[in-house]
């Protein structure tokens, strides 16, 4: 799910976080194509803006920036920037559903200082300038609000790229919740980001009507199974687990949470089974949020090590 705006209201309610409908058990699907449902016209202008700047350590420079979406209006975010001598490694982040850019800023500061430039942006459904749903279209504005999120963040590695101070070989991504729940179509249409770390992601949006995480009882409760199947039918052709076996080369983490009330010990297993390429994982015991210092210690960990970090 992932989540705000009256018109958006319900992107923000379903957005509380991964979203939850379920496919009616149905058999297999095929891989997805990524590099149809993902296109774009890389030959366009970004139109990079820098905007204010300031520094809130020495040594790194955080700016906001906006580029245009090659599907609607701009693109806001964050940049950090550091001091040290360059090439850069860079890392793009996204943030969980109820997050927006701001999610990783501190995590983008203290990598920085790694000498790593990392590039932050904000979800469709927080931007004025997108379209609200039309009225009973509005799982079709979702499924097209997430395309539109892949494909802002294989743009948002445009900006990276478009910088002489970036080294193209070391890019690497970080997701959480709705950042990792993309993260497989991302890795299986955008071969110039060589790692992902996702945190607490599902392997298809929404899980299945019987997963038994504490979300999804909540929702079996509460909402009609006509709506969950509805909706289910038209976000099961871009489910992310569809994408997941051409993930390759790429490197993937996954961090989970013992405690996680959105993903259940299936959706991980469903999520991390279906990866293809180079895989690994590890659990720790937190929460959703991912609030504790062990995953964050260790991702950092990975990332220097994956990103040849100095």
């Amino acid at each position: 799910m992932q989540d705000l705006r009256v018109s958006a209201l319900r992107i923000v309610a379903t957005a509380i976080m991964l979203f939850t409908v379920v496919l009616p058990a149905a058999a297999q699907m095929p891989a997805a194509d990524a590099s149809k449902i993902f296109a774009y016209d890389a030959t366009e202008p970004l139109n990079l803006r820098i905007g204010k700047s300031e520094t809130p350590e020495d040594g790194v420079t955080i700016s906001e920036i906006s580029y245009d979406s090659p599907k609607a209006g701009r693109v806001p975010g964050y940049l950090a920037v550091p001091s040290a001598k360059e090439p850069f490694p860079a890392i793009v982040y996204m943030h969980w559903g109820q997050g927006n850019k701001g999610e990783f800023l501190s995590e983008a500061v203290e990598m920085s200082h790694r000498g790593v430039i990392g590039i932050m942006i904000d979800a469709p459904y927080w931007r004025l300038d997108v379209p609200p749903p039309a009225k009973g279209k509005q799982a079709e504005s979702e499924r097209d609000g997430y395309i539109q999120m892949v494909v802002d963040l294989r743009r948002a590695v445009d900006v990276l790229l478009s910088r002489k101070d970036v080294d193209g070989a070391r890019i690497g991504y970080v997701g959480h919740s709705l950042g990792a729940t993309w993260g497989a179509p991302l890795a299986a249409v955008e071969k110039r980001i060589k790692v992902f770390v996702l945190m607490g992601g599902l392997p298809k949006v929404p899980p299945d009507w019987d997963d038994d995480s504490f979300y999804q009882q909540v929702q079996r409760a509460t909402v009609p199974r006509d709506e969950f199947d509805k909706e289910a039918s038209v976000l099961s052709p871009i489910e992310p687990e569809r994408f997941a076996v051409n993930t390759g080369p790429a490197k993937i983490y996954f961090q989970w949470a013992q405690h996680d009330m959105y993903i259940s010990q299936k959706s991980a297993d469903e999520y991390f089974n279906a990866v293809g390429g180079p895989k690994e994982q590890k659990w720790y015991f937190t929460s959703h949020e991912f609030n504790d210092a062990k995953s964050k210690s260790d991702r950092t960990v990975w990332l220097v090590h994956a990103l040849a970090i100095k």
